[in-house]
């Protein structure tokens, strides 16, 4: 297999319980790469259900690989899937065997690397709820990427874009993942991160319990999909992923991660939600702004001062073609989509009346963190949210409160 890939092969295991974030962003970026890369199941379905209860559809069985040559094996974290990858024999086999480079974020460094008594004496990291239990030298744990030749491991989620573009400069040079880490609009402290435009604002959430429908299809941008999913459910949010395609629950998103919708739109057509939140991609973002009943939902949406928006592509492909940006003062999307919204703003999230708009994969996290933030109007459950995910220092609880009029 590694000769058939000149960018190079990666191996991305999951289980039950993995933290489908990891998962989903290693997969994207590196095939963002170039790189051939195999997502396996270690379970006895190609179907596992992640730790937030995303379903993600691998596209092998790990003991269809074991004998197999990866150039990178990328273990994520998350429990209890950490746990289920290191009581794989199969990926233990294929761990023991490997001679190229190895990644391990989350829990995976001290659970399944150091569970198989692998990397002995290395210099690791962590996520800090394992950090007390790492082995190994200390001085290099606070580190949220920590390079050790051939291994290289990482924190947590929020750490994920810095881990995955370290794997890609590692194998492929650093002009590469420079080139593949731009166009994802990741964290930059120069950047304004929140605005907000008008007011009032989005109505408070309907109950106790605040309600998200997240529309995806064919060709959505998975790691926008993923992260809206998981960090909103982490807030103790209902969180309803629906498939636009018509009798298909199943979607292969922009960068062919499979995942599995929870229904089908139609299913909750007659459903009120606190906030309609649409991924990119493309032509993702085409087929949710081509879709008659969500535009309905979506209009509705606004006529009732309810959250909706969208991130990426979204905003100027899926919105503003459908009249969901009229009367709206300012809006943001992707760089390449910016021409086409009647009124960009270049923060990186926007809160204008009751729509909000955000840039790109690596803007999601602050996009569903100022959702949070407003459904939520609370400051304590962003900063609950956001702290155990090791999110960049830009990420300060108190500015989404301050900037979104919630305290």
């Amino acid at each position: 297999r590694a000769a058939s890939s000149r960018k190079g092969t990666a191996l991305v295991p999951v289980a039950n319980g993995t933290e489908e974030m990891e998962a989903v962003i290693l997969a994207d970026v590196l095939r963002r790469a170039g790189m051939e890369v195999s997502v396996a199941s270690v379970e006895a379905d190609k179907a596992v259900r992640c730790s937030r209860q995303v379903t993600i559809v691998a596209d092998e069985m790990i003991g269809d690989v074991v004998g197999e040559s990866f150039d990178l094996v990328a273990v994520p974290g998350g429990m209890p899937g950490a746990e289920r990858l290191r009581d794989s024999a199969d990926l233990a086999s294929v761990l023991a065997n490997h001679v190229g480079l190895v990644g391990a974020v989350c829990a995976a460094p001290q659970v399944v690397l150091q569970g198989q008594s692998l990397f002995k004496g290395r210099r690791m990291t962590c996520h800090p709820a394992f950090q007390p239990m790492l082995a190994g030298p200390k001085d290099s744990v606070g580190n949220r990427v920590v390079v050790d030749a051939g291994l290289i491991t990482s924190q947590g989620p929020g750490t994920t874009f810095e881990f995955a573009l370290s794997l890609v400069g590692e194998l492929l040079g650093h002009e590469a993942a420079a080139e593949v880490g731009e166009p994802m609009v990741l964290p930059n402290d120069a950047e304004e991160s929140l605005a907000r435009f008008g007011d009032p604002g989005p109505s408070a959430a309907l109950g106790t319990t605040p309600s998200v429908l997240v529309p995806i299809a064919n060709g959505t941008e998975e790691m926008e999909a993923v992260i809206l999913a998981d960090v909103l459910r982490r807030a103790g949010f209902r969180v309803v992923i629906a498939s636009c395609e018509d009798g298909i629950l199943q979607i292969e998103a922009s960068r062919m991660v499979k995942i599995r919708a929870d229904c089908l739109l139609e299913k909750v057509l007659g459903e009120s939600f606190d906030a309609i939140l649409l991924p990119g991609g493309m032509p993702g973002a085409e087929r949710l702004g081509g879709n008659e009943s969500l535009v309905r939902m979506l209009r509705d949406q606004k006529k009732e001062g309810r959250l909706y928006g969208a991130v990426c592509a979204a905003p100027a492909v899926a919105l503003q073609p459908n009249g969901l940006m009229d009367q709206i003062e300012a809006a943001t999307c992707h760089p390449g989509f910016m021409h086409a919204l009647a009124s960009p703003s270049e923060a990186r999230v926007v809160l204008s009346q009751n729509c909000l708009t955000s840039r790109g994969p690596g803007t999601t996290f602050e996009f569903a963190l100022a959702a949070i933030a407003i459904l939520s109007g609370e400051e304590s459950t962003v900063a609950e949210v956001a702290g155990p995910m090791v999110l960049p220092a830009s990420f300060d609880p108190s500015r989404f409160a301050e900037k979104l009029g919630r305290h």
